[in-house]
This record gives C-alpha cells, sequence and structure tokens, in this order.
C-alpha cells in the first residue's frame, strides 16, 4: 500500500486540500485513511489522532490532518467502514455481510503484511499507518525532508539466491494449480485420480530451463525482466571478474532523468565510481568496489527475542502518549515497539555482533533525529568492512597481521577477524551514524572521537579501475574510457584454456606483466593471467598516416611475433534420435537415427559444397590435422524416408 496527500484542486472536484489517502491492493479507488483506521477497529477521533500525533501539544500537526477527519465525518462505525471499503473490491453483487468479510481479509492479509498476516494485527497496523501519516504530516510542514530514492540504504540486490527461489515459487505454484484441476476434472467425470498423471514433472524443469537459457525471468508468455541470466563475458580473465560483479538498475534507458545515473555520496567504498559504460546505460550499469559485501539475509527471530528481553515495550501494550519521549525500534521497516533506554541497548547489540554471537551482517542504526533505532537482517543490503576504533585507538594489533600473514600454520583468516572483533561489515545507512577516519595515522586526530577507520582508501574502485596506475592523476573520464578499454585487451582468459571448450577464445601467444603495477593487481592475479604487452610507443607525426586513433606498426617487430594471438573456436553436434544404449531409437529399425560418419557420394543426397578428404571414417577429422576455410570438419548423415528410394540416403546436417 502506499499513502498520499491531496493538493488543492481546481474544478468541481471534491477534493479541497491536504486530505489523506491510501491505495490498498485490491480495492478500485483510493481510500481515505481515517476510514482505514475505524475499519481497524479505531472509531473514535481521539483514538485516530493518539495513533497520528501521539500527544495534543501539537495544534500545527492537527489543524494539518482536520480536513482528512472531516472528510470521513460520513462513517462512524467500524462496520460501515469494512463495507465501505468492500464496495470498492473486485467482488460485484455480493451480500453486505461477504462485502464486510472481503474487507476483513483484505485488511489482515494484504494491506501492510509485513507488519503480520495473523488475526488480532489491528493495534500493529493502526501504529504503524499512523507512522506512515505522521512522517507524511511532517514533510508537508517542512519539518523533515523528502526520502532520497537514491540513497543505497534504501535499495536492495537482488541476487542468484532470491531471483532462482522466486522463479521456483511460480513454477510451483502453477504445478499445484494444475494437479488442483487435474483432480477437479476427476471429480467431476466421476474417474480415479492418478497422481502420476497429474504431477507434470517437466513444469519445474522446462520452467528453470528457459529462464536460464533466455534471460527472461518467470513464466513463458507473461511479462518478465530481461537479461536477468548472461552468458558470462571470458574475454580476458578481468572481463569475467568484472561481470561477476555488475550492477543493474532496473530503470528505461530511455529516461531523461539524471539522478539515478550520477555518483551518489552512498556509493564511497561500495559501488566503483569509475566503471560503467557510455551511451545510454551510464550510471545505470554500475559495478560493485573490491570490498563490497552483499548481505546474504539471516533469521530475525533471534533479535525480536533479544529485544523482548531487554526490556522493550509491545505496541500493544503502551500509551501513545510515551512514544514521543520514547525511541521506536524497527526490526527489517516492522514498528516492533518502544524502549525507554536506547543507548545501553544498541551498546549490547554492537557488542553482540563484534563476537558474532548476533549475524555480523546485521546493521544496527541509532537516528537520534527522528528517535528511531532501526535493525536490518535482510538479504542484498551492500556492506564493506571496517577497522573498529575504541577510545581513539585502532583494536588491530600487530600479533594479528602477523597470524594472518602466516595463515598457512596459524590458520587465522578473515572470519577470525570478525569474531574477534577487530573489523565490522558496515551498510550505507550505519555508515551515516558512524565517523570513518581515512587512514590509520588519522585516528585520535583532531577533535572528533572516531569509531572506525577505512581498510584503505582505493577499496572505493572496481575490478578494472584497481588495474589503472596513478588513477588520481588522471583526469575522471578517462578512468571510465580505461576501465571498458581494459575488458577487451587480449590476453590469457584463464590457466586452464586448453582443457575448455569455449565457443570463442583469444589468447595472446607472448604476454608480459605489465612495467607499472599496482597493489589490487597481485589479489586480482593480474600478473599471472596479464593481457598486453609492453609496447614501445613513439607518439609523433610520421608521414600523416598516423592522426587521431590510427597507428603505424614496425613490420619487424610484427615478424618476431609482437601482438601475435591464437584463435580457437569449439563446433558441437549431436547425433539426435540415438538411443541411450548405444543402440538406434525411433522407428523400426531405428530407421530415424543420425549417424557420425564420412558420407560417401555414391549413397547420400545433398552433399555441401567443401572438401570432405580430411574426415576419418567417424565423420570427424583427426587431431593436429591442420584445416582451412573450405574444409569440413564434421560428417553426419540421416537416411531418408524408405517410401522415396530406400537405396539413396540423404546428407542431412554438417557443420563447416
Amino acid at each position: 500500500m502506499y499513502v498520499q496527500m491531496y493538493q488543492k484542486s481546481g474544478g468541481k472536484s471534491a477534493i479541497t486540500g491536504n486530505q489523506i489517502r491510501a491505495v490498498i491492493p485490491y480495492i478500485r479507488q483510493d481510500i481515505p485513511v481515517v476510514i482505514i483506521f475505524r475499519a481497524l477497529g479505531f472509531v473514535a477521533d481521539r483514538e485516530i489522532l493518539e495513533h497520528i500525533c501521539y500527544d495534543f501539544s501539537d495544534a500545527e500537526l492537527m489543524e494539518r490532518f482536520k480536513s482528512s477527519l472531516e472528510e470521513a465525518f460520513v462513517i462512524q462505525e467500524q462496520e460501515v467502514a469494512l463495507d465501505f471499503i468492500g464496495r470498492r473490491g473486485s467482488a460485484i453483487n455480493v451480500s453486505k455481510a461477504d462485502r464486510i468479510r472481503y474487507a476483513q481479509d483484505i485488511l489482515q492479509k494484504e494491506m501492510l503484511p509485513h507488519v503480520g498476516v495473523e488475526d488480532h494485527n489491528e493495534t500493529k497496523k493502526a501504529y504503524f499507518l499512523g507512522y506512515v501519516v505522521h512522517k507524511l504530516l511532517m514533510c508537508s510542514l517542512g519539518r523533515i525532508g523528502e526520502d532520497d530514492r537514491d540513497h543505497y540504504g534504501n535499495k536492495r540486490l537482488d541476487l542468484a539466491g532470491p531471483l532462482l527461489g522466486g522463479l521456483f515459487r511460480i513454477l510451483f505454484k502453477k504445478l499445484t494449480k494444475d494437479v488442483k484441476s487435474f483432480l477437479q476434472k476427476c471429480v467431476d467425470n466421476g474417474k480415479d485420480f492418478n497422481l502420476t498423471l497429474a504431477i507434470r514433472s517437466r513444469t519445474i524443469t522446462n520452467g528453470l530451463r528457459y529462464s536460464l537459457a533466455t534471460g527472461n525471468w518467470g513464466m513463458q508468455k507473461s511479462a518478465s525482466k530481461a537479461g536477468v541470466s548472461q552468458v558470462l563475458n571470458r574475454l580476458t580473465y578481468a572481463s569475467s571478474l568484472s561481470h561477476l560483479r555488475r550492477l543493474n538498475t532496473p530503470l528505461g534507458r530511455e529516461g531523461k532523468q539524471a539522478q539515478p545515473r550520477q555518483l551518489h555520496n552512498t556509493h564511497w567504498g561500495m559501488i566503483c565510481p569509475a566503471e560503467t559504460p557510455e551511451g545510454q546505460a551510464v550510471g545505470l550499469v554500475k559495478n560493485l568496489a573490491l570490498m563490497a559485501y552483499i548481505s546474504v539475509g539471516s533469521p530475525q527471530a533471534p533479535i525480536l527475542e533479544f529485544l523482548e528481553e531487554w526490556a522493550t515495550e509491545n505496541l500493544e501494550e503502551i500509551k501513545p502518549q510515551i512514544i514521543p519521549h520514547s525511541t521506536k525500534i524497527f526490526v527489517n521497516g516492522n514498528w516492533v515497539g518502544v524502549h525507554r533506554e536506547p543507548n545501553e541497548l544498541i551498546r549490547t547489540l554492537r557488542s553482540l555482533r563484534r563476537c558474532v554471537d548476533i549475524d555480523a551482517e546485521v546493521s544496527v542504526i541509532r537516528d537520534l533525529m527522528n528517535k528511531e533505532l532501526r535493525i536490518y537482517t535482510d538479504a542484498g543490503r551492500v556492506c564493506r568492512p571496517l577497522f573498529i576504533v575504541e577510545d581513539n585507538t585502532l583494536l588491530l594489533q600487530k600479533e594479528q597481521v602477523v597470524k594472518l600473514q602466516n595463515h598457512k600454520i596459524t590458520n587465522y583468516r578473515w572470519h577470525n577477524l570478525l569474531t574477534d572483533g577487530v573489523v565490522e561489515l558496515i551498510d550505507t545507512e550505519e555508515e551515516e551514524v558512524c565517523m570513518i577516519a581515512m587512514e590509520p595515522k588519522d585516528v585520535g586526530t583532531g577533535t572528533q572521537i572516531h569509531t572506525h577507520c577505512e581498510i584503505h582508501p582505493s577499496m572505493i574502485l572496481g575490478i578494472c579501475a584497481s588495474i589503472i596506475p596513478f588513477p588520481d592523476h588522471n583526469q575522471s573520464p578517462r578512468n571510465t574510457y580505461q576501465s571498458a578499454m581494459g575488458k577487451q585487451a587480449m590476453g590469457i582468459y584463464c590457466s586452464n584454456f586448453r582443457a575448455r571448450m569455449d565457443t570463442m577464445a583469444n589468447v595472446l601467444n607472448y604476454p608480459q606483466k605489465p612495467l607499472v603495477t599496482t597493489r589490487a593487481m597481485e589479489y586480482l592475479h593480474f600478473r599471472e593471467l596479464p593481457s598486453g604487452i609492453n609496447a614501445i610507443v613513439g607518439i609523433a607525426s610520421y608521414t600523416g598516416y598516423n592522426q587521431e586513433d590510427s597507428l603505424i606498426m614496425n613490420q619487424s617487430a610484427i615478424d618476431r611475433g609482437f601482438f601475435r594471438s591464437t584463435f580457437y573456436r569449439c563446433y558441437v553436434d549431436q547425433e539426435r534420435n540415438k538411443s541411450p544404449h548405444g543402440g538406434a531409437g525411433g522407428g523400426a529399425g531405428g530407421s530415424n537415427c543420425e549417424e557420425f560418419e564420412k558420407p560417401s557420394r555414391e549413397n547420400c543426397l545433398g552433399l555441401r559444397h567443401g572438401s570432405y578428404h580430411k574426415l576419418d571414417a567417424d565423420g570427424l577429422v583427426a587431431p593436429g590435422t591442420r584445416v582451412s576455410g573450405n574444409d569440413i570438419i564434421i560428417g553426419k548423415t540421416s537416411p531418408l524416408p524408405t517410401s522415396e528410394d530406400s537405396s539413396l540416403e540423404q546428407r542431412h546436417q554438417k557443420r563447416d
């Protein structure tokens, strides 16, 4: 659902300004929020105002809400309010009792489902709806600003797990629906129900296969997201790594909005500022920074249990008057209660996270201005690791660094740093309530009290930008251009390329390590799998034929193997209609079976233009044979139908 405030409208419209209405799923019209409160069981104006304004000392806020109360003045009972909502539903020509039941179902299951879909959640939903209306009123009065849509704390990334989970849910729902309709048919026709016929085993398999093959995420013949699964780019090793860390913003490329494309303050350390394509997708396709980590999500039940133990007051137990003087507690966007002593609570939560008693990726945000404590455990938040600073001293000690350097002997690794409380994962929202030093030498200097320290400032860059030497001495678009070009540089794309069956592959014969390296290159294995050669370049006019981007190459260098490369192409074919036990499948005596062999001109029709001389009896070219453009490398025959002429066989398919 979403809530909106109407402005004064001209003409004969009933809207006179400042009315607040909500959009509810499956209800055709916008419903005034006061009617929703009454449908939830809060009938008196005083009760409604208590859930929105909390106390009655704020005259300006109450005056702004007055027109919404006046709009719903005609409806003063819960049953009438439910009937008002039910009449605007999709069901027509139904009794009043059915309309009321329908409206109750919508309010319970479809409105604010994250608050709860069980019975007796009306108080929680009323408080949450009141909180939403309160924020809207505060914004309209200019006391708080509008939310930032481009803030990375307001975004979540869809990774392979949730995407495949969602797709499986859709397909499984279709499977159960098919079983139900089959069962209904059996009952209607008086037949026995056969479970093996009812369950179509291919529904889920074919659905997953279709989505992964085409990239259209969802059911066939229905609206779906395009380009979700892609073929991994194997041009160079850097391009493969970069492709695995690419983010796509699901916005139309034709939009003229500049804001979603611009670099945001919250991208620091999470998103690479240099690596983005040019043209239509600029700023919408991004890449993760080197140290960015995406949360996989953890259960919220332990957090809720902990909050209950630590004197959190439930919304059902409190009076609305105490809310302005307490701190509201939210878990994954759901308002669970209020707390009188938030300082102690937040200190305890952070100390538990630092020894991984609660999950290391849980984020805890104390918003002092709005008197809120927000806790997030959900999946898809972008986090990054930072050194912890306490009492203006870095908690990382020399012995821990030594242990890390000798990790093969000590078995001291990354997770040990997290459990020792030396490093913690901070997401974009929690970053705003931290004081982060840029370098360890900055800790304790000046008047600031630091809470964290950057691991290294260069970690703001992504894979391709980390390969650029001295990027801070370049004009910024040059770094963007190089980030795109670096993915196209030929080199060794993986160490086992001789054993792989890639469709196409380019390998440089004499790759060289770059003369100027960066620290990140060592960890990106750029020196083991380099791309390019250290060429000697003269920048001068020479005969006038090397203007702009054109080059003049030295012939003797090329003769000695300069920039020489090998191109691999893989051709794949299979014998169709062949039984899995080696015999022929299909018609009588295996008449439909295709076969790899060397076709002969005597008994084959439709031979291709090309040379068949290099084929062996098995229809394949012997390993190590030199082939050229006119040579056929796979020979395959398929029998003609016997009705035409049993003595002739037709060439069915050949690759060359």
